[in-house]
Protein backbone atom coordinates (compact mmCIF):
# COMPACT_ATOMS: atom_id res chain seq x y z
CA UNK A 1 0.00 0.00 0.00
CA UNK A 2 1.62 3.31 -1.13
CA UNK A 3 -0.62 5.55 1.49
CA UNK A 4 -0.35 6.06 4.92
CA UNK A 5 -3.75 6.14 7.39
CA UNK A 6 -5.03 9.29 8.19
CA UNK A 7 -3.48 10.38 12.22
CA UNK A 8 -7.03 10.05 13.33
CA UNK A 9 -7.29 6.75 12.26
CA UNK A 10 -4.05 5.26 13.90
CA UNK A 11 -4.54 6.09 17.45
CA UNK A 12 -4.04 3.27 20.27
CA UNK A 13 -5.55 0.24 19.81
CA UNK A 14 -8.14 1.32 17.51
CA UNK A 15 -5.95 1.99 14.54
CA UNK A 16 -6.24 -0.59 11.33
CA UNK A 17 -5.85 -4.21 11.70
CA UNK A 18 -6.30 -5.83 8.57
CA UNK A 19 -5.06 -9.02 9.75
CA UNK A 20 -7.10 -12.17 8.81
CA UNK A 21 -6.32 -15.33 10.56
CA UNK A 22 -7.28 -17.98 13.40
CA UNK A 23 -6.14 -19.36 16.42
CA UNK A 24 -6.80 -22.20 17.53
CA UNK A 25 -7.41 -22.86 21.36
CA UNK A 26 -6.87 -20.19 22.81
CA UNK A 27 -5.01 -19.70 26.00
CA UNK A 28 -6.70 -19.97 29.44
CA UNK A 29 -4.85 -17.00 31.61
CA UNK A 30 -7.00 -17.53 35.00
CA UNK A 31 -10.13 -19.74 36.11
CA UNK A 32 -11.30 -22.58 34.11
CA UNK A 33 -14.00 -22.14 30.78
CA UNK A 34 -17.08 -23.91 32.47
CA UNK A 35 -18.10 -26.67 29.81
CA UNK A 36 -21.71 -25.88 29.35
CA UNK A 37 -20.83 -23.02 27.37
CA UNK A 38 -21.13 -24.37 23.78
CA UNK A 39 -21.32 -21.97 21.32
CA UNK A 40 -20.46 -19.23 18.84
CA UNK A 41 -19.44 -15.44 20.14
CA UNK A 42 -19.60 -13.59 16.46
CA UNK A 43 -18.84 -9.65 16.13
CA UNK A 44 -18.53 -7.18 13.17
CA UNK A 45 -15.68 -4.85 13.68
CA UNK A 46 -15.34 -1.46 10.98
CA UNK A 47 -11.96 -2.39 9.63
CA UNK A 48 -10.89 -0.56 6.31
CA UNK A 49 -8.38 -1.87 4.20
CA UNK A 50 -7.45 1.01 2.42
CA UNK A 51 -7.15 4.70 3.68
CA UNK A 52 -9.97 7.30 2.29
CA UNK A 53 -8.82 9.82 -0.01
CA UNK A 54 -10.72 12.44 1.20
CA UNK A 55 -9.18 15.60 2.61
CA UNK A 56 -11.51 15.74 5.20
CA UNK A 57 -12.37 12.85 7.38
CA UNK A 58 -15.59 12.94 9.66
CA UNK A 59 -16.00 10.80 12.40
CA UNK A 60 -18.02 8.36 10.99
CA UNK A 61 -15.54 7.91 7.47
CA UNK A 62 -12.79 7.36 9.96
CA UNK A 63 -14.63 4.85 12.27
CA UNK A 64 -18.26 3.19 11.19
CA UNK A 65 -16.91 3.44 6.97
CA UNK A 66 -15.19 0.71 7.54
CA UNK A 67 -15.06 -2.70 5.96
CA UNK A 68 -16.50 -5.54 8.17
CA UNK A 69 -14.18 -7.93 9.59
CA UNK A 70 -16.37 -10.55 11.37
CA UNK A 71 -14.57 -12.37 14.77
CA UNK A 72 -15.41 -15.16 16.19
CA UNK A 73 -15.12 -17.21 19.32
CA UNK A 74 -16.09 -20.51 19.11
CA UNK A 75 -16.68 -21.83 22.73
CA UNK A 76 -16.76 -26.33 23.45
CA UNK A 77 -15.49 -28.73 25.68
CA UNK A 78 -13.60 -26.20 27.99
CA UNK A 79 -11.49 -24.69 24.97
CA UNK A 80 -12.28 -21.80 22.47
CA UNK A 81 -11.06 -21.16 19.22
CA UNK A 82 -10.21 -17.47 17.62
CA UNK A 83 -10.87 -17.04 13.62
CA UNK A 84 -11.47 -12.99 12.10
CA UNK A 85 -12.13 -12.84 8.29
CA UNK A 86 -13.23 -9.42 6.51
CA UNK A 87 -16.64 -10.13 4.66
CA UNK A 88 -16.20 -10.04 0.84
CA UNK A 89 -18.28 -7.63 0.09
CA UNK A 90 -18.96 -6.20 -3.41
CA UNK A 91 -17.59 -2.86 -2.32
CA UNK A 92 -14.78 -4.97 -0.41
CA UNK A 93 -14.15 -6.87 -3.91
CA UNK A 94 -13.65 -4.06 -6.28
CA UNK A 95 -11.97 -2.02 -3.78
CA UNK A 96 -9.43 -4.50 -3.31
CA UNK A 97 -9.21 -4.86 -6.61
CA UNK A 98 -8.47 -1.28 -7.23
CA UNK A 99 -5.87 -1.48 -4.38
CA UNK A 100 -7.00 2.04 -2.85
CA UNK A 101 -10.34 3.59 -1.28
CA UNK A 102 -13.09 4.10 -4.04
CA UNK A 103 -16.01 4.95 -1.22
CA UNK A 104 -14.68 7.64 1.01
CA UNK A 105 -17.40 9.05 2.86
CA UNK A 106 -20.01 7.29 5.01
CA UNK A 107 -23.42 6.74 3.33
CA UNK A 108 -22.92 9.22 0.95
CA UNK A 109 -22.35 8.55 -2.82
CA UNK A 110 -21.99 11.76 -4.35
CA UNK A 111 -18.18 11.73 -3.83
CA UNK A 112 -17.59 7.90 -4.90
CA UNK A 113 -14.62 6.99 -7.40
CA UNK A 114 -16.67 7.27 -10.63
CA UNK A 115 -15.45 3.42 -11.85
CA UNK A 116 -18.13 2.00 -8.98
CA UNK A 117 -21.23 3.93 -10.08
CA UNK A 118 -24.18 1.31 -9.49
CA UNK A 119 -22.03 -0.66 -7.09
CA UNK A 120 -23.23 -1.63 -3.65
CA UNK A 121 -21.79 0.06 -1.08
CA UNK A 122 -22.81 -1.25 2.40
CA UNK A 123 -20.00 -2.30 4.23
CA UNK A 124 -21.88 -4.98 6.38
CA UNK A 125 -20.56 -3.80 9.22
CA UNK A 126 -22.62 -3.58 12.21
CA UNK A 127 -24.35 -6.58 13.29
CA UNK A 128 -24.47 -10.19 12.94
CA UNK A 129 -27.19 -12.98 13.11
CA UNK A 130 -27.92 -16.54 12.49
CA UNK A 131 -30.80 -17.97 10.44
CA UNK A 132 -31.60 -20.63 8.19
CA UNK A 133 -28.22 -21.62 8.67
CA UNK A 134 -26.07 -18.47 8.00
CA UNK A 135 -24.28 -15.90 9.73
CA UNK A 136 -25.89 -12.55 8.60
CA UNK A 137 -23.65 -9.57 8.64
CA UNK A 138 -25.62 -6.67 8.33
CA UNK A 139 -25.23 -2.77 8.26
CA UNK A 140 -28.67 -0.60 7.45
CA UNK A 141 -27.67 0.56 4.17
CA UNK A 142 -27.67 -1.92 2.18
CA UNK A 143 -28.26 -6.00 1.94
CA UNK A 144 -27.41 -8.34 4.61
CA UNK A 145 -24.49 -10.66 3.30
CA UNK A 146 -24.42 -14.19 4.08
CA UNK A 147 -21.29 -16.02 5.89
CA UNK A 148 -20.51 -19.80 6.48
CA UNK A 149 -20.49 -20.37 10.53
CA UNK A 150 -18.21 -22.49 9.92
CA UNK A 151 -15.29 -21.30 7.65
CA UNK A 152 -16.42 -17.45 7.41
CA UNK A 153 -16.71 -17.54 3.48
CA UNK A 154 -18.35 -15.23 2.60
CA UNK A 155 -21.65 -16.50 0.31
CA UNK A 156 -22.88 -13.41 -1.26
CA UNK A 157 -25.91 -10.63 -0.79
CA UNK A 158 -28.65 -12.23 1.38
CA UNK A 159 -32.33 -11.44 0.65
CA UNK A 160 -33.79 -14.31 1.42
CA UNK A 161 -34.27 -16.17 -2.07
CA UNK A 162 -35.58 -13.19 -3.69
CA UNK A 163 -37.85 -12.36 -1.13
CA UNK A 164 -36.52 -8.80 0.16
CA UNK A 165 -36.89 -6.06 -2.68
CA UNK A 166 -35.58 -3.22 -0.76
CA UNK A 167 -32.55 -1.20 -0.79
CA UNK A 168 -31.50 -1.74 2.25
CA UNK A 169 -31.74 -4.50 5.47
CA UNK A 170 -32.02 -3.53 8.98
CA UNK A 171 -28.65 -4.38 11.11
CA UNK A 172 -31.37 -5.24 14.06
CA UNK A 173 -33.88 -7.53 12.54
CA UNK A 174 -35.78 -9.72 16.00
CA UNK A 175 -36.74 -12.99 15.92
CA UNK A 176 -39.98 -14.97 17.92
CA UNK A 177 -38.30 -17.55 19.38
CA UNK A 178 -41.30 -19.47 19.57
CA UNK A 179 -41.68 -19.94 15.85
CA UNK A 180 -38.29 -19.37 14.64
CA UNK A 181 -39.43 -16.49 12.51
CA UNK A 182 -37.11 -12.98 11.61
CA UNK A 183 -38.84 -9.67 11.78
CA UNK A 184 -36.85 -7.03 9.96
CA UNK A 185 -37.36 -3.89 7.93
CA UNK A 186 -35.47 -1.76 5.28
CA UNK A 187 -35.36 2.17 6.08
CA UNK A 188 -34.09 4.23 3.12
CA UNK A 189 -35.81 1.52 1.35
CA UNK A 190 -35.51 2.76 -2.10
CA UNK A 191 -32.35 4.95 -1.71
CA UNK A 192 -31.00 7.36 0.93
CA UNK A 193 -32.85 9.69 2.42
CA UNK A 194 -35.60 8.79 1.28
CA UNK A 195 -39.02 7.93 3.55
CA UNK A 196 -39.49 4.30 2.30
CA UNK A 197 -40.11 1.52 5.22
CA UNK A 198 -40.09 -2.23 3.64
CA UNK A 199 -41.50 -5.08 6.26
CA UNK A 200 -40.81 -8.15 6.06
CA UNK A 201 -41.87 -11.54 7.86
CA UNK A 202 -39.39 -14.37 7.23
CA UNK A 203 -39.69 -17.68 8.03
CA UNK A 204 -37.27 -19.98 10.03
CA UNK A 205 -36.17 -21.58 6.87
CA UNK A 206 -35.28 -17.68 5.17
CA UNK A 207 -38.53 -17.24 2.71
CA UNK A 208 -40.33 -14.19 3.53
CA UNK A 209 -43.92 -14.91 4.41
CA UNK A 210 -45.20 -11.27 4.71
CA UNK A 211 -43.77 -7.80 3.44
CA UNK A 212 -45.67 -4.45 3.44
CA UNK A 213 -44.10 -1.11 1.91
CA UNK A 214 -45.11 2.11 3.35
CA UNK A 215 -43.95 5.60 4.37
CA UNK A 216 -42.41 7.08 7.50
CA UNK A 217 -43.43 10.90 8.50
CA UNK A 218 -39.79 12.26 8.15
CA UNK A 219 -36.73 11.00 6.70
CA UNK A 220 -34.85 9.66 9.42
CA UNK A 221 -32.33 7.09 11.35
CA UNK A 222 -34.40 3.79 12.64
CA UNK A 223 -31.61 1.89 14.07
CA UNK A 224 -33.78 -1.36 16.01
CA UNK A 225 -37.11 -1.99 16.02
CA UNK A 226 -38.91 -4.54 18.47
CA UNK A 227 -41.90 -7.24 17.88
CA UNK A 228 -44.36 -8.38 19.89
CA UNK A 229 -46.90 -11.62 19.83
CA UNK A 230 -48.81 -9.64 17.87
CA UNK A 231 -47.32 -6.18 17.22
CA UNK A 232 -44.47 -4.42 15.51
CA UNK A 233 -42.61 -1.47 16.36
CA UNK A 234 -40.10 1.22 14.19
CA UNK A 235 -38.53 3.65 16.48
CA UNK A 236 -37.82 6.94 14.83
CA UNK A 237 -34.86 8.15 16.30
CA UNK A 238 -34.09 12.01 16.11
CA UNK A 239 -31.30 11.86 13.48
CA UNK A 240 -32.78 13.62 9.60
CA UNK A 241 -30.92 12.70 6.50
CA UNK A 242 -31.04 15.30 3.78
CA UNK A 243 -30.10 14.39 0.11
CA UNK A 244 -29.03 18.26 -0.70
CA UNK A 245 -27.15 18.50 2.45
CA UNK A 246 -25.25 15.13 0.87
CA UNK A 247 -24.97 16.86 -2.56
CA UNK A 248 -22.76 18.99 -0.72
CA UNK A 249 -20.47 16.88 1.07
CA UNK A 250 -22.56 17.36 4.07
CA UNK A 251 -22.98 14.30 7.10
CA UNK A 252 -25.44 12.29 6.42
CA UNK A 253 -27.27 12.00 9.69
CA UNK A 254 -27.68 15.67 12.11
CA UNK A 255 -28.75 15.26 15.85
CA UNK A 256 -32.46 17.13 16.05
CA UNK A 257 -33.06 18.17 19.82
CA UNK A 258 -36.70 19.31 19.12
CA UNK A 259 -37.55 16.80 17.01
CA UNK A 260 -40.03 14.26 18.58
CA UNK A 261 -40.34 11.09 19.53
CA UNK A 262 -41.69 8.76 16.90
CA UNK A 263 -42.51 5.39 17.27
CA UNK A 264 -44.56 3.40 14.26
CA UNK A 265 -46.77 0.76 15.52
CA UNK A 266 -48.51 -2.11 13.01
CA UNK A 267 -49.80 -5.64 13.78
CA UNK A 268 -47.24 -7.97 13.51
CA UNK A 269 -49.01 -9.73 9.93
CA UNK A 270 -50.25 -5.89 9.29
CA UNK A 271 -50.82 -4.04 5.78
CA UNK A 272 -49.78 -0.34 5.05
CA UNK A 273 -53.18 1.08 6.27
CA UNK A 274 -52.85 -0.24 10.07
CA UNK A 275 -49.77 1.70 10.64
CA UNK A 276 -49.89 4.00 13.52
CA UNK A 277 -47.43 7.03 14.21
CA UNK A 278 -47.55 7.71 18.27
CA UNK A 279 -45.43 11.04 18.94
CA UNK A 280 -43.63 11.95 22.51
CA UNK A 281 -41.26 14.43 23.49
CA UNK A 282 -37.91 15.02 22.65
CA UNK A 283 -35.46 12.74 23.58
CA UNK A 284 -32.86 9.93 22.57
CA UNK A 285 -34.55 6.97 21.47
CA UNK A 286 -31.88 4.40 21.22
CA UNK A 287 -31.37 0.62 21.29
CA UNK A 288 -33.96 -1.86 21.90
CA UNK A 289 -34.22 -3.88 25.13
CA UNK A 290 -37.46 -6.00 24.52
CA UNK A 291 -40.72 -5.54 24.09
CA UNK A 292 -44.02 -7.60 24.78
CA UNK A 293 -48.16 -7.64 25.29
CA UNK A 294 -49.07 -6.99 28.46
CA UNK A 295 -52.89 -6.64 29.21
CA UNK A 296 -53.62 -5.00 26.20
CA UNK A 297 -51.20 -2.67 25.64
CA UNK A 298 -47.79 -3.01 24.30
CA UNK A 299 -44.82 -2.61 26.56
CA UNK A 300 -41.79 -1.63 24.86
CA UNK A 301 -38.36 -0.93 26.67
CA UNK A 302 -35.61 0.61 25.41
CA UNK A 303 -32.43 3.38 26.45
CA UNK A 304 -33.60 6.28 26.30
CA UNK A 305 -30.97 9.43 26.54
CA UNK A 306 -31.56 13.23 27.14
CA UNK A 307 -29.46 14.42 24.64
CA UNK A 308 -27.72 13.43 21.50
CA UNK A 309 -26.19 10.14 22.95
CA UNK A 310 -24.50 9.39 19.49
CA UNK A 311 -22.52 12.57 19.47
CA UNK A 312 -19.11 11.63 19.53
CA UNK A 313 -19.66 10.57 15.47
CA UNK A 314 -23.05 12.66 14.40
CA UNK A 315 -23.29 16.07 15.32
CA UNK A 316 -26.42 18.67 16.18
CA UNK A 317 -27.64 20.80 13.42
CA UNK A 318 -25.14 23.45 14.90
CA UNK A 319 -22.33 21.41 13.94
CA UNK A 320 -21.45 20.58 17.69
CA UNK A 321 -20.10 17.35 18.65
CA UNK A 322 -20.66 15.28 21.91
CA UNK A 323 -17.91 13.72 23.80
CA UNK A 324 -18.01 10.34 24.99
CA UNK A 325 -20.06 9.94 28.01
CA UNK A 326 -21.95 13.60 27.73
CA UNK A 327 -25.60 12.82 27.81
CA UNK A 328 -27.59 10.99 30.70
CA UNK A 329 -28.36 7.61 30.04
CA UNK A 330 -31.53 5.51 31.34
CA UNK A 331 -33.26 2.66 31.21
CA UNK A 332 -37.14 3.74 29.76
CA UNK A 333 -40.23 1.95 29.21
CA UNK A 334 -43.44 3.06 27.12
CA UNK A 335 -47.00 1.55 27.40
CA UNK A 336 -48.97 1.88 23.98
CA UNK A 337 -52.52 0.94 23.33
CA UNK A 338 -52.57 0.57 19.55
CA UNK A 339 -56.39 1.51 19.18
CA UNK A 340 -56.35 4.64 21.36
CA UNK A 341 -57.50 7.83 19.68
CA UNK A 342 -54.45 9.66 21.21
CA UNK A 343 -51.20 9.13 19.45
CA UNK A 344 -49.45 11.39 21.98
CA UNK A 345 -47.17 9.12 24.39
CA UNK A 346 -45.90 9.76 28.17
CA UNK A 347 -43.19 7.27 29.40
CA UNK A 348 -44.73 4.58 31.58
CA UNK A 349 -41.49 3.93 33.71
CA UNK A 350 -38.35 5.51 34.10
CA UNK A 351 -35.19 3.85 35.42
CA UNK A 352 -32.80 6.59 35.97
CA UNK A 353 -31.34 5.62 39.36
CA UNK A 354 -29.95 2.21 37.64
CA UNK A 355 -28.00 4.13 35.25
CA UNK A 356 -27.33 6.94 37.31
CA UNK A 357 -24.19 8.60 36.59
CA UNK A 358 -23.07 6.35 34.27
CA UNK A 359 -23.38 6.27 30.61
CA UNK A 360 -24.48 2.89 28.97
CA UNK A 361 -26.11 1.65 25.21
CA UNK A 362 -25.80 -1.52 23.64
CA UNK A 363 -28.26 -3.67 26.31
CA UNK A 364 -28.52 -7.57 26.29
CA UNK A 365 -31.04 -9.75 28.11
CA UNK A 366 -31.74 -13.41 28.37
CA UNK A 367 -32.77 -13.90 24.67
CA UNK A 368 -34.77 -17.05 26.56
CA UNK A 369 -37.26 -14.15 27.57
CA UNK A 370 -37.58 -11.97 24.36
CA UNK A 371 -40.98 -11.34 23.52
CA UNK A 372 -42.17 -11.58 26.78
CA UNK A 373 -42.07 -10.22 30.15
CA UNK A 374 -38.15 -10.00 31.49
CA UNK A 375 -36.28 -8.74 34.67
CA UNK A 376 -32.60 -8.33 34.35
CA UNK A 377 -30.87 -6.32 32.02
CA UNK A 378 -27.50 -6.55 31.09
CA UNK A 379 -25.43 -3.38 29.62
CA UNK A 380 -21.90 -1.94 29.68
CA UNK A 381 -21.36 1.32 31.21
CA UNK A 382 -18.95 4.80 31.42
CA UNK A 383 -17.56 5.84 34.38
CA UNK A 384 -16.19 8.84 33.95
CA UNK A 385 -15.48 9.49 37.64
CA UNK A 386 -12.68 6.80 37.25
CA UNK A 387 -10.90 6.95 34.18
CA UNK A 388 -7.45 7.21 34.09
CA UNK A 389 -5.41 9.39 32.33
CA UNK A 390 -2.11 9.15 29.76
CA UNK A 391 1.15 11.04 30.61
CA UNK A 392 0.11 14.27 28.94
CA UNK A 393 -2.94 14.10 31.63
CA UNK A 394 -5.17 12.96 28.69
CA UNK A 395 -8.14 10.50 29.69
CA UNK A 396 -7.09 7.19 27.93
CA UNK A 397 -9.49 6.62 24.72
CA UNK A 398 -11.98 4.43 27.26
CA UNK A 399 -15.44 3.43 25.89
CA UNK A 400 -16.81 1.55 28.33
CA UNK A 401 -15.20 0.28 31.75
CA UNK A 402 -17.97 -1.36 33.75
CA UNK A 403 -20.46 -4.07 33.41
CA UNK A 404 -24.11 -3.95 34.62
CA UNK A 405 -26.45 -5.74 35.31
CA UNK A 406 -29.92 -4.43 36.64
CA UNK A 407 -32.81 -5.81 37.81
CA UNK A 408 -36.35 -4.28 36.94
CA UNK A 409 -38.36 -5.60 39.42
CA UNK A 410 -36.05 -4.32 42.49
CA UNK A 411 -34.13 -1.73 41.49
CA UNK A 412 -30.80 -3.56 42.45
CA UNK A 413 -27.60 -2.87 40.26
CA UNK A 414 -24.33 -5.06 39.95
CA UNK A 415 -21.64 -3.93 38.66
CA UNK A 416 -18.16 -5.01 37.49
CA UNK A 417 -15.21 -2.23 37.11
CA UNK A 418 -12.48 -3.50 35.12
CA UNK A 419 -10.02 -1.42 36.44
CA UNK A 420 -8.96 2.29 34.51
CA UNK A 421 -7.19 1.30 32.16
CA UNK A 422 -9.69 -1.58 30.35
CA UNK A 423 -11.81 -0.60 27.88
CA UNK A 424 -14.87 -3.49 27.09
CA UNK A 425 -16.33 -4.06 24.12
CA UNK A 426 -19.87 -5.30 23.10
CA UNK A 427 -20.71 -8.07 25.99
CA UNK A 428 -23.37 -11.53 25.46
CA UNK A 429 -25.05 -13.11 27.58
CA UNK A 430 -25.04 -17.11 27.38
CA UNK A 431 -27.84 -18.86 29.18
CA UNK A 432 -26.65 -21.71 31.57
CA UNK A 433 -28.46 -25.25 30.61
CA UNK A 434 -31.08 -24.42 33.29
CA UNK A 435 -33.75 -23.55 31.20
CA UNK A 436 -36.97 -22.12 33.05
CA UNK A 437 -34.45 -19.30 35.59
CA UNK A 438 -33.81 -15.81 34.11
CA UNK A 439 -30.35 -14.77 33.88
CA UNK A 440 -28.98 -18.20 35.17
CA UNK A 441 -25.68 -17.69 32.78
CA UNK A 442 -22.72 -16.52 31.86
CA UNK A 443 -21.85 -12.69 30.67
CA UNK A 444 -18.73 -12.72 27.89
CA UNK A 445 -16.94 -9.53 27.16
CA UNK A 446 -13.85 -8.59 24.74
CA UNK A 447 -11.93 -5.84 27.15
CA UNK A 448 -8.83 -3.96 26.12
CA UNK A 449 -6.06 -2.67 28.35
CA UNK A 450 -5.41 0.33 26.40
CA UNK A 451 -1.77 1.26 27.37
CA UNK A 452 -0.34 -2.08 26.49
CA UNK A 453 -2.76 -3.15 23.42
CA UNK A 454 -3.52 -6.32 24.89
CA UNK A 455 -6.88 -8.03 24.22
CA UNK A 456 -8.62 -10.74 26.38
CA UNK A 457 -11.81 -12.57 26.55
CA UNK A 458 -13.40 -12.45 30.52
CA UNK A 459 -16.21 -14.61 31.56
CA UNK A 460 -18.33 -13.64 34.32
CA UNK A 461 -21.12 -15.17 36.23
CA UNK A 462 -24.42 -13.03 34.99
CA UNK A 463 -25.35 -13.01 38.22
CA UNK A 464 -22.93 -12.07 40.18
CA UNK A 465 -20.71 -9.67 37.97
CA UNK A 466 -19.28 -7.74 41.29
CA UNK A 467 -17.38 -10.87 42.08
CA UNK A 468 -15.12 -10.68 38.68
CA UNK A 469 -14.46 -13.27 35.95
CA UNK A 470 -14.48 -16.60 36.37
CA UNK A 471 -12.04 -16.99 33.61
CA UNK A 472 -9.76 -14.59 31.95
CA UNK A 473 -8.84 -16.09 28.05
CA UNK A 474 -5.35 -14.72 26.56
CA UNK A 475 -6.40 -13.11 22.53
CA UNK A 476 -2.30 -13.05 21.21
CA UNK A 477 -3.38 -9.62 18.94
CA UNK A 478 -4.94 -6.76 20.46
CA UNK A 479 -8.29 -6.06 18.97
CA UNK A 480 -9.23 -2.65 17.93
CA UNK A 481 -13.34 -1.96 19.19
CA UNK A 482 -15.99 -3.42 17.14
CA UNK A 483 -19.88 -2.70 16.86
CA UNK A 484 -22.38 -5.17 18.11
CA UNK A 485 -21.39 -8.77 19.00
CA UNK A 486 -24.13 -11.33 19.55
CA UNK A 487 -24.34 -15.64 20.91
CA UNK A 488 -25.65 -18.17 18.92
CA UNK A 489 -26.23 -21.70 20.70
CA UNK A 490 -23.87 -25.04 19.62
CA UNK A 491 -26.61 -26.76 18.88
CA UNK A 492 -27.65 -24.14 16.41
CA UNK A 493 -24.58 -24.74 14.47
CA UNK A 494 -24.25 -28.04 14.70
CA UNK A 495 -28.07 -28.27 13.29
Amino acid sequence: MTQRFPEMMSLGMDEPFRMEGEVFDLEVMEGKIPHEIDGLFAQTVPDQQFPPEVAHLSPMDASANGDCMLRTFRFQDGHVDFKTRYVRTERFQVERAARRSLFPHYRNPFFDDPSVAGKDRTTSNTAVHLHAGLLLACKEDGPAYAVDPHTLDTVGPWRASGGIDSHTFTAHPKVDPKTGEMFAFGYAAKGECTRDIAYYVISKDGKVSHRAWFEAPVAAMIHDCAVTDHYMIFPIMPYTSDLERLKRGGVHFQFEPEMDQILGVMPRYGTPEQVRWFRAPPGFLGHTINAFDHDGMICFDYVHGDGNAFGPVFPAKDGKFVPPGGVRMSLARWRIDYHARDTRLTRHKHWSHLADGHFGEGPHIDERRALSQHRFVWMPGLDRSRLATDPSGRPLPVLFNTLHRYDLHSGAEDEWFGGPMLTFQDPVFVPSSTPDEEGKGYLIAISNCVPERRSELVILDAMALARGPIARIRVPVGLRMGIHASWFDGTRLRA
